[in-house]
C-alpha cells in the first residue's frame, strides 16, 4: 500500500525503520511464495509420480528419438547457455555382419522324420492312354510336431544270486545272497527318476511355475502327485545340495569383489512374528578365477548383523546399493564400498518425470550417460583381448575421471537452486551421500559402474514369487535358496538349468571325495562335458 508524502516522517531514524520493517514484510511475504510453491512443487510430483506408477512405463532406458521430440518444445531453452561451448560426441561403431532376412530355425538337433505322400495310382494314370505318369521331382515343406509330455512307469529288476554249490564257498565269509546295485538317486527311495525330479525343479525355480500348477499339468499326462508330495520332494534334495552349496560359501568369500542385495519373501511359519510377516532373501554375487556365483541365503530379517555373517571371512570390493543396513560396513579396514550409479541415476530419472520431462535433472542423467558409454567401450575392448588388465584399468580411468568432475560440478551447482524437499532435492543429496563409493568402480576390472548384475540375478526368483505367493516354512524357504543358488550360477556359467540338474543328480550321489564334489560345481564344471542336452 502506497504512502503518501505528508505522512512520512522528517526523521531520518524514523525513516529508516519504517524502511527496515517494510523490507521484513516483503521479505516474510517472499518465504511464504517460495513455501508455497515449494508445496505446490512437491503436489505435482506426487501427482505425477501416482500417475506414472499406475500408467507409466517401467523401463528406465531414454532413447535418442525422444530426446529429440522433447527438444521440439523447448529448443530455443536448450541451447541458449552461452557459456557451454557447443560438444560433439563421438562414438565408434563396430564393423558387424548383416543378419540373413527370413524365419530363424527352431533348433538344428531335432530328430527329423520324413512322411512322403502320393497320389494314388488311378489319379497318377494318363487321361489319354491309361499308362502311369513319370515322377520328375518332389516338393519339400517342413513342419514341427510337439510331442505333449508323456509319463513312462520304469521297472527296475535288480538281479539276486545265492550261494555257490561249492565246499569252498561253505566256509568263506562271503556274502550268501547278492544283487545287481539299482540307479544312483538323489533322493533314495523316491518314486521318481533323477530325470523327473530336475524337471520338477526347473519348472519351478528357473520358469517360476509354482507346484500347484505343476500338478494339475502333471495329472493332465496321467500322473497323479500332490503339491505336497513335491514340496517334500524338493527339501530332501535340498539337503543333499548343502554340502555343493557351502563349497560355493567357500569359494564365494575367497572372491575379490562381492555385489550383494536383497529382496522381500513371505514365509507363513517362520515363527518370529505373525503370519505372512515380511522375511528377505539374500542375493551375493562374486567371481572364481572370473566366473560368475551366485549365492542366495534366505533370513527372517533384513538386518545389517546377517550381512556380517554372509561376509565372515571375505575381504575386498563390496558393491551395494545405498541400503542403510551396509552403512556400518565403512569402518571395516578388510572392505571397501563401493556405490551403484544406477540407483543415483534411478532417482535423477524419477524427479525428470515427475517434473514432466522438463527441468535439470536430465542434466544428471546425461552426464551418467556418458559414464556407462565409457564403460561399454573400454569392457568391449578388455573382453575382446584387445586391452590387457592393467592398460584397461588404466584408460577406463583416464576417461572417467573429467566425467566424475564434470557431474560433482553439476551436484554442487544444482543444489543451490533446489529445494531439498523436492524429488530432484532428494536425488541430489543421494548422489552427494554415495558419490564417493560410486566412483571406485574404475579400480577393479571385475567391478562394473552398478549392481544390475546381482539384481538381474533376483529378477527370476521375483516373477515366481508373483506366482507362488510365500514359502510355506523357513525350511522351504532355505532349500528355495540352495536351488536358485545353484541355477542361477549354471545359467551364468553358460549351462541350460534343467540340463545341469540331470547331470548334477546323476553324478553327485555317485561322488564321494571333495575333488568330486567340486568338479560338478557350475562355474567348474565345462558345459560341452556332458550331454548338454538331458534325453
Amino acid at each position: 500500500m502506497a504512502v503518501a508524502s505528508a505522512e512520512l516522517p522528517d526523521d531520518i531514524e524514523s525513516l529508516k525503520a519504517m524502511l527496515a520493517e517494510r523490507d521484513h514484510k516483503i521479505a516474510t511475504q517472499n518465504n511464504i511464495i517460495r513455501d508455497i510453491t515449494n508445496k505446490l512443487t512437491w503436489a505435482e510430483e506426487k501427482y505425477r509420480a501416482m500417475e506414472l506408477r499406475y500408467f507409466g512405463r517401467k523401463s528406465e532406458q531414454y532413447s535418442l528419438e525422444e530426446d529429440r521430440q522433447n527438444r521440439l518444445f523447448d529448443e530455443a531453452e536448450a541451447y541458449t547457455d552461452e557459456d557451454a561451448p557447443p560438444v560433439v560426441e563421438r562414438i565408434s561403431v563396430p564393423a558387424h555382419e548383416r543378419k540373413k532376412k527370413g524365419r530363424k530355425p527352431k533348433t538344428d538337433d531335432l530328430p527329423v522324420r520324413e512322411e512322403i505322400h502320393e497320389l494314388p495310382a488311378e489319379d497318377r494314370r494318363c487321361p489319354c492312354c491309361g499308362e502311369p505318369r513319370l515322377e520328375i521331382g518332389e516338393d519339400r515343406t517342413v513342419e514341427y510336431d510337439l510331442v505333449p509330455a508323456h509319463v513312462v512307469k520304469i521297472v527296475h529288476k535288480r538281479k539276486k544270486y545265492g550261494p555257490c554249490a561249492c565246499e569252498a564257498f561253505g566256509g568263506s565269509t562271503a556274502a550268501r545272497v547278492i544283487a545287481a546295485p539299482g540307479p544312483a538317486k538323489i533322493v533314495p527311495g523316491s518314486d521318481f527318476t533323477n530325470r523327473s525330479i530336475a524337471f520338477f525343479l526347473t519348472a519351478k525355480y528357473a520358469d517360476a511355475i509354482p507346484f500347484y500348477r505343476m500338478e494339475k499339468m502333471l495329472a493332465r499326462s496321467g500322473l497323479l502327485v500332490s503339491r505336497a508330495g513335491l514340496c517334500k520332494l524338493a527339501v530332501s534334495v535340498g539337503r543333499v545340495i548343502g554340502d555343493l552349496v557351502a563349497v560355493m560359501n567357500e569359494d564365494l568369500v575367497r572372491s575379490p569383489v562381492l555385489l550383494m542385495d536383497e529382496t522381500t519373501v513371505q514365509v507363513l511359519k517362520e515363527g518370529l512374528g505373525p503370519p505372512g510377516k515380511k522375511s528377505y532373501l539374500w542375493a551375493v554375487l562374486g567371481f572364481a578365477d572370473g566366473k560368475p556365483i551366485h549365492r542366495f541365503a534366505y533370513h527372517p530379517s533384513r538386518s545389517g548383523s546377517f550381512a556380517d555373517t554372509l561376509l565372515a571371512g571375505f575381504s575386498g570390493y563390496l558393491q551395494t546399493d545405498g541400503y542403510p543396513g551396509y552403512s556400518h560396513l565403512a569402518g571395516e579396514s578388510r572392505l571397501v564400498l563401493v556405490g551403484c550409479f544406477a540407483h543415483i541415476r534411478r532417482k535423477f530419472v524419477t524427479a525428470w518425470e515427475t517434473a514432466g520431462k522438463t527441468g535439470t535433472a536430465k542434466g544428471a542423467i546425461d552426464i551418467i550417460a556418458r559414464i556407462y558409454r565409457v564403460e561399454a567401450e573400454c569392457r568391449a575392448a578388455f573382453e575382446d583381448k584387445r586391452l590387457g588388465e592393467a592398460d584397461f584399468l588404466a584408460r577406463r580411468k583416464m576417461a572417467l575421471e573429467p566425467i566424475f568432475l564434470q557431474l560433482r560440478s553439476w551436484l554442487m551447482k544444482a543444489m543451490l537452486d533446489v529445494a531439498p524437499q523436492s524429488q530432484l532435492g532428494k536425488a541430489i543429496a543421494y548422489a552427494q551421500e554415495f558419490f564417493d563409493r560410486a566412483i571406485r568402480f574404475v579400480e577393479h576390472p571385475l567391478l562394473r559402474p552398478d549392481t544390475n548384475a546381482v539384481e538381474n540375478a533376483i529378477r527370476p526368483f521375483v516373477v515366481g514369487r508373483k506366482n507362488w505367493l510365500f514359502s510355506g516354512s523357513p525350511l522351504g524357504a532355505h532349500a528355495s535358496a540352495g536351488f536358485f543358488s545353484l541355477i542361477e550360477t549354471a545359467k551364468a556359467n553358460g549351462h541350460e538349468p534343467y540340463a545341469y540338474l540331470a547331470y548334477l543328480f546323476d553324478a553327485l550321489p555317485l561322488s564321494r571325495t571333495n575333488e568330486e564334489i567340486r568338479a560338478l560345481l557350475p562355474y567348474r564344471l565345462d558345459p560341452s562335458s556332458y550331454s548338454g542336452n538331458a534325453e
